[in-house]
């Protein structure tokens, strides 16, 4: 459980962004106003079974069924789609937006030849599970009404739009906007997936390629407030479109985003200084999540140095500490690994770090809080250095 767990849920007026994150994944809940919910990929609670967007508005007494407008999936790495497949059935009438390379024929053969393994543990069972559940969907709207369940991401394409729902002066419409990813990296993305098929009859687990040329990355503007969710994309090593190709768009949405989401859990390889000076204010807030996987550990204390550097007021939604030996001998442990080759721990760290802003009016700073493991990210590494 989340120490201090938020169960308080915002104003119809208030503007939410919160970013949940263990060491391994992240999951974004946005109250958009009014009532309006988006979810951005997922990860599982503390408890190791549910996802954490849906722990989180049961918390918060809020209907996922009904608010939901949209679920995204920003690419197929398995620290941002655990639990997507749950998220997605119980937000029954929101619609899935993801890449279009991942509901290509080549992708859906894949996950076809994966069940056929019979193996866990890949973020295939995740898609092939939203592909079916979907697609039950898309089979009973036929001849019928309603929207359909599921939608591309694409070089600035308008994902969801709301009209303004209030009399007053002030904008309260809303829109999400996907920024990525090109039509080159689609096309490579394709021929990447094509590459995992097996040569013989055996399909070996397959993995996601390097750099994440999938990533969806996303514009949101509520009112007048902007907010940049930079998912996994990456610049360096990324011929297709990375981050350059989206500052120098001239069709994005307009305007400088006050909240960033940080790419690729603070890594140098999402960084792009651009981003920085034309697609965001002056001292944003910023937010991520770690990357807590065997020997690599992201942010490093270097990266972290590097966005405090952009911007103090930054957030971190996990440490990297390891709790799976807490409270156990020298000897327990010695005895575990001996048994043992690998113990896999799950969310060992984790936490919340929520964004709060009125949208009526945008004026004012927005109220960060954190929660469970979250700290602000100069506390990261603060430790080591005294």
């Amino acid at each position: 459980m989340i120490s201090n767990e938020p169960t308080i849920p915002p104003d119809g007026d208030e503007l939410e962004i919160s970013l949940f994150g263990p060491g391994f994944g992240e999951c974004i809940v946005a109250h958009v106003g009014w009532g309006d919910w988006i979810i951005v990929d997922s990860c599982i609670a503390p408890d190791g079974r549910t996802p954490a967007g849906l722990a989180y508005l049961k918390r918060l007494g809020v209907d996922a069924s009904t608010s939901v407008k949209r679920v995204v999936a920003t690419h197929w790495h398995q620290d941002h789609v655990r639990g997507l497949a749950q998220t997605v059935s119980a937000c029954s009438s929101a619609k899935f937006i993801c890449s279009q390379a991942l509901w290509s024929k080549e992708f859906v053969t894949l996950t076809d030849l994966w069940k056929k393994t019979g193996l866990p543990s890949s973020p295939v069972n995740e898609l092939s599970q939203v592909i079916e559940t979907l697609a039950r969907s898309a089979e009973a709207l036929k001849g019928g009404e309603g929207e359909y369940p599921f939608g591309f991401a694409a070089h600035n394409q308008c994902l969801w739009r709301r009209r303004a729902v209030s009399d007053t002066s002030h904008d309260t419409s809303a829109e999400l906007h996907s920024l990525s990813p090109s039509d080159a990296a689609i096309k490579k993305s394709l021929e990447m997936i094509a590459s995992l098929f097996p040569a013989g009859e055996i399909l070996t687990r397959p993995i996601p390629q390097r750099p994440n040329l999938f990533s969806v990355v996303l514009w949101l503007r509520v009112g007048d407030i902007r907010m940049l969710l930079g998912a996994d994309m990456e610049q360096k090593g990324n011929p297709f479109g990375g981050w350059k190709l989206i500052v120098e768009s001239s069709e994005r949405p307009d305007g400088k985003a006050s909240l960033f989401k940080i790419p690729h859990h603070g890594s140098e390889t999402g960084e792009y200084g651009a981003v920085w000076t034309e697609m965001l204010i002056s001292e944003p807030v910023a937010m991520l999540a770690p990357f807590n996987l065997g020997r690599v550990k992201l942010p490093t204390e270097k990266d972290a140095q590097r966005i405090l550097g952009r911007t103090k007021c930054s957030f971190i939604t996990a440490d990297f500490n390891d709790r799976s030996s807490r409270g156990r001998t020298g000897i327990v442990n010695r005895m575990i690994h001996r048994t043992v080759r690998y113990i896999k721990n799950v969310n060992a760290s984790f936490g919340q770090v929520r964004a709060r802003k009125k949208i009526i009016p945008a004026s004012g700073n927005w109220m960060v809080d954190v929660f469970g493991d979250a700290k602000p990210l100069g506390n990261l590494f603060a430790g080591k250095r005294a």
